[in-house]
């Protein structure tokens, strides 16, 4: 009993030293973000995009930490691999993109949203596609990789995907214009990320995925990101209920979003098989064993 018990805790043991080892690894970041030359910096967009370059090094050292004190990890078994790298992220940049104009088209034609246009320059555009590649590299890096693969060796898929990705909506609490419905749609967002992830062995899917959704929501069209402003070629502005337009979070947090995600996640499950963890990890060390 009592080594069955620690089979199924091990995941979150080895999850809470990932999280350690993330606010370690965060805490050069936290004090830049104090010096008197970030504070003062009148390009807001700038200091962000500082931040988060910051955050990036930080879970990559992470990463590399937990490598070196659980020496049977690798980049290749939390699904950061070479191979397809650049198309991977492409191809998914467009299915971010997709997705998320369906969720506008609804929005739009319910008479849900009033678009204006908007000013920004090249420089703030290009900034802002940065910007979103950093946070879609961050925070795929953050939930992703070492969080999903520890839950998926020991715990049936579907709990694995669910428990990263309610993690992951988790950690949007906090952003202005929160709600439960949004909470929902993070997570489904999340569980649609973990879904590629998990049948292509490569994040860079995932990543683009992340980047063409929040790209399209806030520089194309004008949103908020979960609750953070942007400045888009459009101004949206939202009109009715929250649970239709998405309100203050943008429309990643309306009802259409969800019927949206539900079918991509559906479109997935029912056409893709995932192959367990478990068996891609004895496979490998197989043939290791052989070579």
């Amino acid at each position: 009993m009592g080594e069955k018990i620690i089979y199924y805790a091990m995941p979150i043991l080895k999850l809470l030293l990932f999280v350690v080892l993330c606010i370690f690894c965060f805490l050069p970041t936290t004090i830049i973000t104090q010096f008197s030359f970030i504070q003062q910096i009148e390009n807001p967009l700038l200091a962000d995009l500082i931040v988060e370059l910051g955050l990036c090094l930080a879970v990559i050292g992470a990463l590399l930490m937990v490598f070196q004190l659980l020496k049977k990890y690798s980049l290749h078994d939390v699904f950061i691999i070479q191979d397809n790298l650049i198309s991977g992220f492409l191809k998914g940049g467009l299915i971010g993109l997709c997705l998320l104009s369906i969720c506008v088209a609804f929005t739009m034609l319910n008479g849900n949203v009033l678009f204006s246009a908007g000013n920004v320059s090249v420089v703030a555009f290009l900034g802002y596609l940065v910007f979103f590649i950093l946070v879609a590299i961050f925070e795929e890096l953050l939930f992703r990789t070492f969080p999903l693969l520890v839950f998926a060796e020991r715990y049936h898929m579907t709990i694995a995907i669910f428990l990263s990705s309610v993690l992951f909506g988790l950690a949007h609490l906090g952003n202005d214009g929160f709600t439960w419905l949004a909470m929902l749609n993070i997570t489904l967002a999340g569980i649609l990320f973990s879904i590629f992830t998990l049948q292509k062995w490569n994040i860079s899917w995932a990543i683009g995925i992340h980047f063409g959704w929040n790209f399209t929501q806030g520089t194309i069209f004008g949103y908020q990101v979960s609750g953070g402003k942007s400045v888009g070629i459009l101004i949206a502005k939202p009109i009715g209920e929250t649970y239709l337009s998405g309100g203050v979070f943008g429309v990643e947090g309306s009802i259409f979003c969800t019927a949206i995600l539900l079918i991509a996640i559906l479109f997935l499950v029912i056409k893709y098989k995932i192959e367990p963890v478990q068996e891609i990890l004895l496979q490998e060390s197989d043939e290791e064993t052989r070579i």
